[in-house]
């Protein structure tokens, strides 16, 4: 009697410790595992952000910096000029080096009105599978598509796939007013570039992409 007890209390113990075993039971776990992370330049950056050489191009902390004044010693000439209509394409590129799609777009600090009316940034070429949303439009930053704020706004935004990319370029138009008096011949502003893997908000007059009927 005791040995059929002893061995029924011992099938009773491993049947036991199978049943934690297959429920996942654990008291205790370590494991060590290396992280393997450094900051780069922008250009190097996994959303990267690369300038034309001449007027973007990085600082002496890896950053890309635009500058179209007389600090810029790739040229010689100080500004834009009054009265006129200025192009720059290319100026700066931006690519996901990333492993998922991103939605990418432009935001600004010290957005003025002479910015509105003289500045505007545009998507130029895209590569890849990038593709602009919504289809009417490829304005970043202008006075007629409001600038996002936030992730708010109705100006256009990019959807990017890893791998891909698209360039940015400036129109400049002075002829809209005198730019030269005295405190509106200054343009300076921080552009701010935004990728997230959810598109930003939309509160702008249409939602639909009209080039291919998706939500802008």
């Amino acid at each position: 009697m005791k040995r059929r007890f002893f061995v029924v209390f011992t099938l009773l113990i491993v049947a036991s410790l199978l049943a934690a075993m297959g429920t996942g039971a654990i008291d205790f776990f370590r494991a060590e595992r290396a992280a393997a992370m450094q900051v780069v330049n922008d250009g190097d950056g996994l959303i990267a952000l690369t300038g034309d050489g001449n007027y973007a191009k990085e600082d002496s902390k890896g950053r890309l910096e635009l500058d179209f004044t007389d600090k810029n010693i790739s040229f010689l000439g100080k500004g834009f000029n009054p009265k006129a209509i200025s192009k720059f394409n290319n100026v700066f590129k931006v690519t996901n080096k990333s492993a998922k799609t991103v939605y990418v777009w432009l935001e600004a600090e010290g957005w003025t009105l002479r910015h509105d009316n003289g500045l505007t940034y545009k998507v130029d070429k895209t590569y890849g599978d990038a593709k602009v949303h919504p289809g009417y439009t490829n304005v970043l930053l202008d006075k007629y598509f409001s600038n996002f704020k936030g992730g708010f706004g109705n100006a256009a935004y990019v959807e990017l796939p890893p791998g891909a990319s698209f360039d940015v370029k400036i129109y400049v138009d002075t002829v809209t007013d005198d730019y030269l008096d005295e405190g509106r011949n200054i343009w300076d502003h921080k552009v701010i570039v935004r990728a997230d893997k959810n598109k930003p908000g939309w509160f702008g007059p249409f939602e639909a992409d009209s080039a291919n009927g998706e939500e802008g």
